[in-house]
């Protein structure tokens, strides 16, 4: 095989053309396989919202226990609807697309990885193990709290608010499982801060005594970033906000520790 500097322009595009393809190939086998068990991955989603799933199980128990029964959120199920001919139809194949990209993401991610590999030093390739594996830990971190922590809160408080007695609540499943998947993988990705903040002050482009010196900028930056990728309520903004200020002072004392040992 031709080392990959002896490679020209052309040969480079034909073999990332050959990844794209791989990556594509993949996804649509995935997409394939979750469409057969579609209703398992709506029902695994809209769980959330039902009084049995384990986070709502816990806070109704704890509410008793406190006396404080707004604690207990989520106990009466939620009735969804559909109000286009369609609907059932193409939630069905974004759920596939959405199961698809999950399942193929670790074999997208080697290939990717094979892709690159060859071009880096060996210490460089080290690194980007190790980048690639925390990557992979905090953003499965990211989204299962976001899945059983956020959502059921966020589900909870938009499900019940309500601006007037007069305005009745009919939830489309489509609008559910968009406020549901976008808040799980809105936490999935800033779950990642932590690599943000430690590649910054690696690469030199933002020293650690600087983000001590500009907390207050970045809480103001991760509230509106927050207030972003949420659904639009004050309180999803703020449940999301709150761990995502916990991990950027987690990259800082992680920066902090790295440094100080090297």
């Amino acid at each position: 095989m031709r080392n990959r500097s002896e490679m020209t322009v052309v040969e480079h595009l034909t073999e990332l053309r050959l990844v794209l393809l791989k990556i594509f190939v993949a996804i649509a086998i995935g997409s394939v396989v979750v469409f057969l068990f579609g209703e398992d991955m709506l029902n695994f989603i809209t769980q959330v919202s039902e009084p049995s799933f384990i986070t709502n199980r816990w806070l109704c128990r704890l509410a008793v226990l406190l006396s404080s029964p707004d604690l207990c959120i989520n106990s009466n199920p939620i009735s969804f609807t559909n109000i286009e001919l369609a609907g059932q139809f193409t939630l069905h194949i974004r759920l596939a697309v959405f199961g698809g990209v999950v399942v193929s993401a670790p074999y997208c991610l080697a290939v990717i990885a094979g892709f690159i590999s060859p071009a880096l030093k060996d210490g460089e390739r080290k690194v980007s193990v190790k980048f690639l594996i925390a990557s992979a830990v905090l953003f499965l971190v990211g989204i299962t709290f976001g899945y059983l922590v956020i959502a059921p809160i966020a589900v909870h408080f938009l499900a019940y608010y309500t601006i007037s007695a007069a305005v009745l609540n009919q939830i489309t499943i489509q609008s559910f499982i968009s406020t549901v998947t976008q808040t799980v993988l809105a936490m999935g990705l800033g779950f990642e801060l932590p690599l943000v903040v430690y590649f910054l002050n690696k690469w030199h482009i933002v020293e650690v005594d600087f983000l001590k010196r500009k907390r207050p900028v970045a809480f103001v930056v991760i509230l509106t970033l927050a207030a972003i990728i949420t659904p639009p309520d004050v309180f999803s903004m703020v449940i999301v906000a709150i761990p995502l200020w916990l991990l950027y002072e987690l990259g800082i004392i992680a920066t902090n520790h790295i440094k100080n040992r090297d």
